[in-house]
């Protein structure tokens, strides 16, 4: 990092400090892997009256409800590396689970709050490698997948082991960093669950959860994949049951353990009794909703034990909560699991966020953002300056129904790793357009449109339809129109030659930074 930054920052936070400190509200970021928002009951979905997330709904209730908040890049670490940073994929290097993230050289979340007077920590998973924990006065966190169970996690010191359910041992030692505080000073707090990522291993007081009880289905769980592109969504590998690639359906993975191996850690399951692929389908459908539903349950009951908590020592009403997950899931929509895919289930991200000083009880926000926009939004609330390098915007104007002054539109969406076609589209509240790639960025393949608003379901393809022919064109615009606000060449597109997916860390101080006229689009 430039020294004249450093200065800059040091001089701007330290007034900020003197003069806002008395305001600077705490921030909890709290956070789930893999969250389906229709598993939410307050997104209203087709299983809304057996989500098991009442602290949840009342969380939104309480405060706002995004609905068309969206990942960029729909995978675990990419979209976590675009959280702390405050951008894309392009730009911090992240575009599949095998680069690292270096914030040596880069002002990156933490960072920018511990300088501005935070005491900050995160736990629970973190799943990045790098140079990318600076900025915590303590954390203790999986750097990959991590256990369910009686976990271990890196900590300053090395390591610390845990007993106990992963997600309740991470809110506990959230309540504990907390209670052991400065009360003169402002925390920000990241408690990141493991949870429900598969393979999707409940604590022992869900097991009944749900016993004797028959799902409803997605609508789309028997999707045929007709009326689309032939190459796109058909060819995600990550179905419920397709008995022509066994070795990626859950139906093998449910009886066998993943890829038919190492056994089901909940027990093996037993469809040797169905020949109908339907009925397969539905029976493994019906058993990966209860585990994953079981992993939500401690999810929202730990988002209560942390609410609750606040409330106890009187920080509630001085609390920015936010509860988000790191991408979408097909929980059985489009007959998937995973979420490698930019149709609307892997993209949407739960949002929801809390602060009774300044967010009115039940606010929803319709309009469009993306986990690009968090980092500065949550800097934005602690009322210190926003790094020129963030590529996003804040959305704390939008919470007060400030929506003239919001200028997001559409978002970029890009796919680089394996399972699935390599893809890349925008997304606007009312269409999206997506373009499967080749071996090269320049070889697109083959497209989908969708009209989200005549069928969300995202089950037909409208973009060889003449009567769209007029949409098409401005959704072409409007991606190349996205493209250069956000500096994204297409040799940087899936497939590109920019790209360097599985390549070492760039060099400290060789971060490519954005001048503050460039945000200004």
């Amino acid at each position: 990092m430039k020294q004249q930054y450093i200065l800059a920052f040091a001089l701007i936070a330290g007034a900020v400090c003197i003069n806002t400190q008395a305001r600077q509200p705490n921030i909890l970021f709290i956070m789930s892997d893999d969250h389906d928002a229709n598993t939410i009951g307050c997104y209203n979905s087709f299983i809304k009256d057996h989500c098991p997330t009442p602290r949840l709904d009342q969380m939104a209730k309480d405060g706002a409800l995004f609905k068309n908040c969206f990942a960029i890049n729909s995978l675990c670490a990419p979209s976590r590396s675009t959280i702390i940073t405050g951008q894309y994929s392009h730009e911090h290097g992240v575009y599949t689970l095998r680069e690292h993230l270096n914030v040596a050289d880069f002002p990156s979340l933490p960072k920018v709050l511990q300088q501005g007077g935070y005491q900050t920590c995160v736990y629970g998973k973190w799943h990045l490698h790098g140079n990318n924990l600076l900025g915590f006065d303590d954390y203790a966190v999986s750097l990959s997948q991590g256990s369910y169970f009686n976990p271990g996690y890196g900590a300053p010191e090395g390591k610390r082991s845990f007993k106990g359910y992963a997600v309740d041992v991470a809110a506990d030692e959230t309540i504990k960093f907390i209670d052991k505080r400065d009360p003169s000073r402002p925390f920000f707090a990241m408690c990141h669950f493991k949870a429900a990522h598969g393979p999707w291993q409940y604590a022992e007081r869900h097991k009944d959860l749900f016993k004797g009880i028959t799902l409803p289905e997605p609508p789309t769980l028997h999707d045929d994949y007709q009326n689309r592109f032939a190459e796109g969504v058909a060819k995600n590998r990550a179905k419920i049951h397709n008995p022509e690639d066994l070795a990626m359906s859950q139906s093998l993975w449910q009886q066998k353990g993943k890829k038919g191996k190492g056994g089901n850690p909940n027990g093996n399951k037993d469809y040797s009794h169905l020949s109908d692929p339907k009925e397969i389908r539905s029976a493994a459908y019906q058993d990966l909703a209860k585990d994953y539903l079981r992993c939500i349950a401690a999810v929202d009951e730990n988002v209560g034990k942390l609410i609750d908590h606040l409330a106890k020592i009187g920080e509630l009403e001085n609390t920015v909560i936010i509860y988000t997950g790191d991408q979408g899931f097909f929980m059985g929509e489009h007959g998937f699991f995973d979420k490698r895919l930019g149709l609307d289930e892997a993209m949407r991200m739960p949002l929801i966020i809390q602060y009774p000083k300044e967010i009115k009880p039940g606010t929803v926000v319709d309009e469009v953002v993306n986990n690009v926009d968090f980092a500065e939004s949550m800097i934005d609330y602690a009322n210190l300056p926003i790094p020129e390098e963030m590529s996003g915007y804040s959305f704390r104007k939008l919470l007060q129904d400030d929506k003239a002054s919001w200028k997001r539109e559409a978002t970029i969406y890009y796919f680089y790793s394996s399972s699935t076609p390599r893809h890349y589209g925008v997304r606007t509240k009312d269409y999206k357009l997506l373009h499967y790639v080749g071996k090269k960025a320049s070889d697109v393949i083959g497209s989908d449109l969708f009209d989200l608003k005549k069928a969300p379901n995202e089950m037909v393809s409208v973009f060889d339809d003449p009567e769209y022919a007029e949409v098409r064109k401005q959704m072409e615009k409007k991606l190349v129109d996205e493209m250069k606000s956000i500096k994204l060449s297409s040799n940087q597109l899936p497939g590109g030659s920019a790209v360097k997916t599985g390549a070492p860390p760039p060099a400290e101080g060789e971060r490519k930074k954005k001048k503050s006229e460039e945000k200004k689009r």
